[in-house]
Order: C-alpha cells, then structure tokens, then sequence
C-alpha cells in the first residue's frame, strides 16, 4: 500500500470531528488543552481566544503536538484568522454542524482565532489480528513505517 492510501486511512480514522489534547510550548513553558477538532484538506482545525496562553504559545513556537486515544501528532501550527472571516468558511460551516453550542458561544466572539495543524509525524498505534501494529507516518518525506509490537506475554 502506498503512502496516499495510509494517509487517507489515518485521516477517515480520526473522523471529520474529535477531540483531540493539543500539546504547545514556549520559554520551558508546555501546556496541554483539550479541544475540539475538525478534520479537513489534510489539517487538524480548532480554535481558541487570543486571551488564552496556548494562543502566545503557538504565535511564538508553532510546533505542536497532539493525541487522540492511541495516535500521537506532531506538527506545525498556523494562526488563521477569526472563525467567520471569508476564508475559514468551511472551518465555521463544519463547526456549526458537529458543535452547534460551541460555535453559537464562540465563533462571535472578536478575539476567537482558528488554527490549523499541518501533520508532520504521526505515531498510529493499531490493535489488528493479535498484533499491535505501530504505524509511523512521515508527511514530509512522504513515507510510512509499519512496525509489530511484541510484548513480553507474546
């Protein structure tokens, strides 16, 4: 199977929307936010308000982790503009249909701002067949690395 067809799985696995604990960090400084994703055009979306520290922590180091149950994300963050601004319109169409309540309570407000996550790395673990199967993608280089996991008790 080629790079593309993993890609795909990983990105259906995830789903159009989750929750996701996004890691950032500045100054020796690492926080840890659960948020609330979407999933599109090969990103991970949030948003958050200027006011909050992970905002100044992504402005200032935009490399990010995250994790959804047994998957672990790294990757680079972009700051993009508020929620309802012209170009962020899927981002708010999405959200209003999987989070109705969060959007009415936050895409409005004037200092929300979206971010996008563009994976870099990701470690996928998958329970198949009796065999933990850690899947390593790299997106950069377009590459991905399968490997089975053989505990003590195997």
């Amino acid at each position: 199977m080629n790079f593309e067809n993993y890609e795909k799985e990983f990105f259906d696995r995830l789903g159009e929307s989750c929750y996701m604990v996004l890691a950032t960090s500045f100054e020796d400084h690492p926080m840890a936010s659960m948020m609330t994703c979407l999933v599109f055009d090969g990103a991970i979306w949030m948003q958050t308000d200027e006011k909050f520290p992970k905002y100044n922590q992504i402005k200032n180091n935009p490399r990010v982790a995250l994790c959804k149950n047994a998957t672990q994300i790294e990757g680079r963050a972009s700051l993009c503009g508020h929620p309802l601004e012209k170009q962020n319109e899927k981002f708010a169409m999405l959200m209003k249909k999987y989070h109705p309540e969060s959007y009415e309570m936050y895409s409005g407000v004037d200092s929300e701002v979206v971010i996008k996550v563009i994976p870099e790395k990701a470690i996928d673990w998958l329970y198949e067949k009796g065999d933990d199967r850690i899947y390593n993608l790299d997106f950069v280089n377009r590459k991905v690395d399968i490997q089975i996991y053989k505990n003590s008790k195997a």
